[in-house]
């Protein structure tokens, strides 16, 4: 049997004061009020997807619009785990709000390392941990085992992942799981076929069905996707999300747009 008997993952609750979080990838690494000015509105502050060691941007990386969104190539680029505390410690202790560091899962090693620089770093709720696409069960028991720590662990996965995926999640107990932007592939200019996260309008329904996948099985979950309006804040909040992530609207976010507060 893939999963270990013996071992225990123990499940920790995440309490939001706010019903909103940001998708990983959109506001950085620090939650900066005077650039973020909405930032006392979320209930937490997630960082840009983080590395062991510091990566470059990819070669072909490109929005590519299609109708009713975009897709997004970035390859993750990052400052590298060790530099990223070194220049942002301070800001997350000084946020108005929680921070979660969303760290990329590349083995087990790197996640033990990365999230044993993190305990004990003040304002910190959560890790986050972005897995390959093609996760098997029994690499995310490795990494789930190599994260188990002081701080509740959040599964970032994507819709597509979710067959393959649930029932160990069911089994190994993190503490939630973030739904994350679905993948596609679309062709950039020279006809090269280009796979990133999609955005926009268009993702909403399979989203809200993805998501009501999760609470179903009884998954505590974290989703968003495609929320340009109240009526589709309230939609994720009516299929048992504990938040909603908010992407690329938070690129032209405009507060009177969606009432932060009436859909608390």
């Amino acid at each position: 049997m893939w999963l270990d008997e013996s071992v225990a993952f123990y499940k920790r609750d995440l309490f939001f004061t706010q019903p909103f979080v940001n998708t990983p990838g959109t506001l950085g690494f620090s939650p900066d009020q005077r650039s973020i000015p909405f930032l006392p509105h979320l209930g937490a502050f997630i960082t840009n997807p983080i590395s062991r060691r510091p990566r470059q941007p990819a070669s072909s990386r490109a929005c590519l619009p299609f109708h009713g969104g975009f897709l997004l190539h970035t390859g993750l680029s990052n400052p590298g785990i060790s530099r990223v505390i070194s220049r942002y410690k301070r800001a997350w202790a000084g946020s108005p709000v929680p921070v979660i560091i969303h760290l990329i899962a590349e083995s087990p090693e790197s996640v033990t390392e990365m999230v044993r620089k993190l305990e004990g770093l003040e304002n910190i709720i959560a890790v986050e941990l972005g897995l390959h696409p093609d996760c098997t069960p029994k690499s995310l028991e490795a990494i789930l085992k190599a994260a188990f720590g002081e701080l509740p662990l959040i599964l970032c996965i994507s819709p597509e992942q979710i067959p393959v995926l649930l029932e160990p999640i069911k089994a190994l107990h993190p503490s939630a799981v973030h739904l994350m932007p679905l993948r596609g592939l679309l062709p950039n200019p020279e006809g090269v076929l280009i796979g990133g996260r999609l955005y926009g309008p268009a993702t909403f329904p399979m989203m809200v069905s993805a998501a009501k996948t999760l609470v179903d099985a009884g998954v505590d979950t974290l989703a968003g996707g495609g929320v340009r309006s109240q009526s589709q804040a309230e939609a994720f909040l009516a299929v048992g999300v504990k938040a909603i992530s908010l992407g690329s609207m938070l690129w032209q976010v405009d507060l009177p747009t969606l009432s932060f507060d009436s859909a608390s």
